[in-house]
């Protein structure tokens, strides 16, 4: 037997079906913590994340339209949560000695270091891009969007999308080889 797509569960859940969304957690909390791990270089904050689209989920339930895929519109969510919590938790770099007394970005920036002992050098130069370029690399390299669905997240053409990759993978190649 064939499971309900990604889409007709979402319909239920939007019909107040709500016992609908355990499906979809399961199906996308990995996922989704995989995207917003790579974003945020964070464990703990990638978690909290993942739960707060979830929470999002159930609010903006009746604005979800079948006839957008699915994962396009979780993933937008996930996109939005993270950019509030880049709003709320970014820090200017004059604050760096004030950013390592908070216990949670210490523990962010000893992650990285024990990342680049790991060999991990990618990752490293992926966190020092720009937090939009970071992100199209993310979700068309580790999650699997192609540029056309990439393109409706960001709210553009497939053309402008893949030239945005394009610049991010430039940017992230000079990072790498500098």
């Amino acid at each position: 037997m064939q499971s309900p797509s990604d889409e007709t569960l979402m319909e239920q859940v939007r019909d107040n079906d709500l016992d609908q969304l355990s499906t979809l957690f399961e199906r996308y909390q990995g996922l989704l913590f995989g995207f917003l791990l790579r974003l945020t270089n964070d464990r703990d904050t990638a978690q909290d994340l993942v739960q707060n689209v979830f929470l999002r989920i159930l609010k903006y339930r009746t604005s979800y339209q079948s006839t957008h895929p699915f994962k396009a519109w979780i993933y937008q969510l996930a996109r939005n949560v993270y950019a509030d919590h880049w709003k709320k938790h970014h820090v200017p770099a004059g604050d760096l000695e004030e950013a390592e007394r908070t216990p949670t970005l210490r523990r962010a920036a000893m992650a990285g270091v024990e990342a680049s002992y790991e060999g991990q050098d990618v990752q490293e130069a992926m966190a020092l891009l720009p937090s939009a370029q970071r992100e199209i690399l993310v979700l068309h390299r580790f999650q699997g969007f192609d540029y056309a669905e990439i393109g409706e997240m960001l709210g553009c053409s497939e053309g402008a999308a893949r030239v945005k990759a394009h610049r991010a993978l430039e940017a992230l190649r000079k990072i790498y080889f500098s």
